[in-house]
């Protein structure tokens, strides 16, 4: 049976706990949501936690009206919101989501956001059934980018000058994918 929305799913790996954002969580959301560097190819910086606050109430009723998933990023030990990542679009009919993620500064480069998006994308080929998994980035992310090779993902695409980013230019979005078939070829116990 696909993946019904009737109980958030908390996912677990060797070191972090991917659970169901909640209200009291948005002074950590704002820690990394409003830092410029993270939030560099992402998003304009919050300027206040009541921003966090919204953010995570829109969050919750698209998770509520079964448009999305987005998953905190926490240390079992700790009880801190490090990151997000989730599914923010899911088309059940053709089987596809495409998935996105954010993580603190302080955690970049340990792994931490390729052990938690590797998690949900294993959630999303075995427990939602998914085909195809996508994402879009900025293409000289190179941080996000290095992510979605080590996961797998083949850049399929070039969108030439989509979005404008904070040093006053246009920058190309590359698409990439992974399809469950080939996340199945190097993971065969786990599909």
């Amino acid at each position: 049976m696909v993946f019904d929305f009737s109980t958030f799913p908390t996912l677990t790996t060797r070191r972090l706990t991917l659970r169901e954002l909640q209200p009291e969580d948005a002074p950590d959301v704002f820690v990394f949501r409003s830092d410029p560097e993270v939030q560099k190819y992402n998003d304009v910086p919050m300027q206040a936690v009541s921003e966090a606050e919204t953010f995570i109430s829109e969050l919750i009723h698209g998770y509520n009206n079964r448009q999305l998933i987005i998953w905190a990023i926490t240390f079992p030990a700790e009880d801190v919101v490090i990151g997000l990542c989730g599914f923010n679009y899911w088309n059940l009919y053709h089987s596809r989501a495409e998935i996105g993620y954010d993580l603190a500064l302080a955690w970049w480069g340990q792994g931490i956001g390729t052990e938690a998006v590797g998690e949900m994308v294993r959630f999303g080929f075995e427990e939602m059934y998914l085909n195809r998994i996508e994402a879009g980035t900025i293409a000289d992310n190179h941080g996000s980018v290095r992510l979605l090779e080590k996961l797998g993902f083949q850049r399929e695409g070039t969108r030439r000058k989509y979005s404008w980013e904070e040093d006053g230019t246009y920058h190309d979005s590359a698409i990439y994918g992974l399809l469950r078939e080939e996340w199945v070829a190097n993971h065969p116990a786990d599909g």
